[in-house]
Formats: C-alpha cells, sequence, structure tokens
C-alpha cells in the first residue's frame, strides 16, 4: 500500500472515530440533560371504562387539586373534547384555585375525538351526517362515568360541564331536556344552528315547564362567528333568557367576544364561565384585614350559598397566606389569628407550625419561636415530610438562643 492511499485510510478512519466520539457526546449530553431539566410535568391521568351504553371502551382524563385531601369533598368539572380541552380546563381550575378565585375542583376530560358528531348531537343534520347519539351519550356520562367518578373520589353534588361548538351544543340539550343532571353548563360557541335550531324549540318547552332549576347557573358565549344561523340562533337564544329565566329561578350570564375566534373563546370563555359561577368565592380584601374573623364569616357565607354536604372551612394554604401578608401590613394580631386557625384545624402540618414560629421570631418571642419550629421539625417527621427547612430554621434560631 502507497503512502498516499494509507494517509488517506487514516485519514477516514481518525474522522469515524471523531464521529463515533461525537454521537456518544451528544447522547451523554441528552442523557444527562433529561436528567437534569427533563422532568417531566404531568397534568391528570388517563383512565379507560366500559360502555354498556355505548358498547365500547370509552376514555377519560382526570385530574385532582395539587392539594388534594382524601378527606375532603370536592366539585367536579366535566369537560366535553377532553381530548383537546383537558389540559386547558385542568390549569385554568388549578391557576383559579390556588388564588382564591374558586373551590378546589376535580376534572375530568371526555376523550370525544372518535365519534364526536355521534356523541354530542341530539339528531342527524346536513352537518352532522352521524349525529343523533347525544341521547346515549348522556346515559353513558350519568349513568357510568359519574357514579364511577363519584365512587373513586369524594365529590361534593355540585358538578359542572363544559363544552364548545357542538360540545357547547351538547350542553344546551342536556340543560333543557335533562336539567338536573348538573348543576352549572358552561357553553362556549354553541352550534346553535344544529338541524335548523333545533335546539330553539327545546328551549321553548323548557322555559314552558314549571321552574325546577334552582340553584342552576348557566354560562353561554359567542366569538366573532363567519356563520349567520349561529349569530341568529344565539341572539334568539339571548332573548329567550332575558324574557323567561327569572321565572325558572334560573342564574345566568352570557358574553360576546367579537375580539375573538371560535378556537381563542375557548379559553376566555372558561375563565369567565368560572370566575362569574364562583363570583363570592374570593374572599374581599375587607374581610381579609380582619384575620380569622373576616374568612370565618365570608366562609360562612359561602356555606350558606352553596349547600355542600359538608361545612367548607379555610383552606390551609389561603390562611397561611393572608396571615404573611397581614404580617407584612404590621397587623400583627389579625396574622397571628390566622397562624393559630391552622394550628388548630390542620394539627398535623409541619407549616402550620413552622409558619407561627416565624410569627413569634418576628415579634421578637425567640422562646416562643424554638417552641414551635421544633414542633414543625417533629411533625414533619411524623408525616415523613423532608424535614430540611424545618430543620434550618430551628437550627437558626437555637443559634440565636445560644448567642444572646
Amino acid at each position: 500500500m502507497n503512502n498516499d492511499r494509507m494517509i488517506r485510510k487514516q485519514a477516514s478512519l481518525g474522522a469515524l472515530v471523531l464521529i463515533k466520539i461525537k454521537r456518544l457526546l451528544i447522547l451523554l449530553i441528552i442523557a444527562v440533560s433529561s436528567q437534569s431539566f427533563g422532568q417531566k410535568i404531568t397534568i391528570g391521568v388517563e383512565k379507560k371504562i366500559f360502555s354498556k351504553v355505548l358498547d365500547e371502551n370509552r376514555t377519560y382524563y382526570i385530574s385532582t387539586p395539587g392539594n388534594y385531601d382524601s378527606t375532603q369533598s370536592y366539585p367536579v368539572l366535566y369537560v366535553l373534547d377532553g381530548n383537546e380541552l383537558f389540559k386547558l380546563a385542568s390549569s385554568t381550575v388549578n391557576f383559579l384555585s390556588n388564588r382564591g378565585f374558586m373551590p378546589p375542583t376535580i376534572v375530568v376530560g371526555l376523550d370525544n375525538s372518535n365519534h364526536r358528531d355521534r356523541d354530542l348531537t341530539p339528531t342527524k343534520s346536513k352537518w352532522s351526517p352521524t349525529g343523533g347519539g347525544a341521547k346515549n351519550f348522556l346515559s353513558f356520562l350519568a349513568d357510568e362515568l359519574m357514579p364511577e367518578i363519584e365512587n373513586s373520589y369524594k365529590t361534593q353534588p355540585h358538578t359542572t360541564i363544559y363544552g364548545s361548538s357542538l360540545g357547547g351544543l351538547f350542553a344546551m340539550y342536556v340543560l333543557y331536556n335533562y336539567p338536573n343532571t348538573f348543576n352549572n353548563y358552561i357553553a362556549i360557541s354553541p352550534s346553535l344552528y344544529h338541524d335548523n335550531g333545533l335546539l330553539f324549540n327545546h328551549a321553548l318547552s323548557y322555559f314552558d315547564e314549571p321552574p325546577n332549576t334552582e340553584n342552576t347557573y348557566v354560562f353561554f358565549s359567542l366569538a366573532d362567528e363567519v356563520y349567520d344561523q349561529m349569530r341568529i340562533n344565539f341572539r334568539n337564544t339571548v332573548d329567550l333568557f332575558k324574557n323567561k329565566a327569572s321565572s325558572k329561578n334560573l342564574k345566568w350570564e352570557y358574553r360576546v367576544y367579537d375580539k375573538e375566534t371560535h378556537e381563542t373563546s375557548k379559553l376566555i370563555g372558561l375563565n369567565d364561565g368560572l370566575r362569574t359561577l364562583h363570583k363570592f368565592w374570593y374572599v374581599p380584601f375587607y374581610q381579609r384585614d380582619r384575620g380569622v374573623k373576616g374568612l370565618l364569616e365570608h366562609y360562612d357565607m359561602l356555606n350558606n350559598l352553596y349547600s355542600f354536604n359538608e361545612k367548607i372551612k379555610i383552606p390551609e394554604y389561603l390562611a397561611n397566606r393572608i396571615g404573611y401578608n397581614l404580617l407584612r401590613e404590621q397587623k400583627a394580631e389579625q396574622a397571628h389569628s390566622l397562624f393559630m386557625y391552622n394550628i388548630k384545624h390542620y394539627p398535623d402540618s409541619p407549616n402550620a407550625y413552622d409558619s407561627l414560629a416565624e410569627y413569634f421570631e418576628r415579634q421578637k418571642n425567640i422562646t416562643e419561636a424554638k417552641k414551635y419550629y421544633e414542633l414543625a421539625v417533629s411533625k414533619a417527621k411524623e408525616s415523613g415530610i423532608d424535614i430540611t427547612v424545618y430543620k434550618n430554621n430551628l437550627d437558626r434560631i437555637e443559634a440565636i438562643l445560644k448567642n444572646k
């Protein structure tokens, strides 16, 4: 073999080695990155249930509140087209409930990707040639899935259905024909034009019947729709509700989003629907400033308003958050009342003791602070919770005492 050929061969082998080394480095970087930065964020879980009514397996998705407590009961939001809207609904509910705008809520999404026309329309039509299965789908939902959820989780008898487009049509169909299935109905850009506006006749019959919808809430909206019949049927429905809703003791709201599209209104409509449904849930500032007295008064009002099957108590995180706000505003007495509320009502929570300890530390009462930091560490150990934060606080306060 001559020198030139040998040099070329060695160069080729060197290049191959470098390529392999680069590939190994890339794989290593990916592996390290996935371990360091690739923590997967999961929203809910996917489950299946066999429906005898529909004679098929159905997929659904479910998420529980981040602070889910099996000793507490929760309202449930059922989301149509869950294959598309479940993550949106779960994130929206989580955001609003964590900030005190609505109660912590279980979210259930129904997958309608395979038989959407069939499931969500009451009749066949020009636009839904495979439609007409809404009654059967409702039977699956009310008689099979909802009992499954109620048996698996602690739920309040306070249910809401949310749907958009054909999902909104289905929600309004259920309201008019089976009004006691849900407590609340949120229908975004409902396809009320379906089958030449057939559902308007259902609405007329619904409003002609004696009142049976006390404590029912309805929210529906329209975006900047291009289809004339959609707008016409929506306006007719609004006029009907304006004239008849009071005779049914019906609480209702509507919105026209003339700067939103059929798709983007799914986001803003869900937010507005939930916010108006729970418009009284948020604790006003004049009640927050009163400490535990104000919050107890507010939650007494909520208990009378919602008629849940068990008393709503002030959430630990909310009392804690407001307590710290009051502490920053130098309203020590009111802050103390909230931290003491958490000690009494959440006696196994290390965070409750840690917060009260910090209160005493800020009041320069180091002895009491040490006592509650010790209790925080003890409760964390009993609960199997990482004690690092609580132990660091205890170590710091002990060092202060030692140097006195």
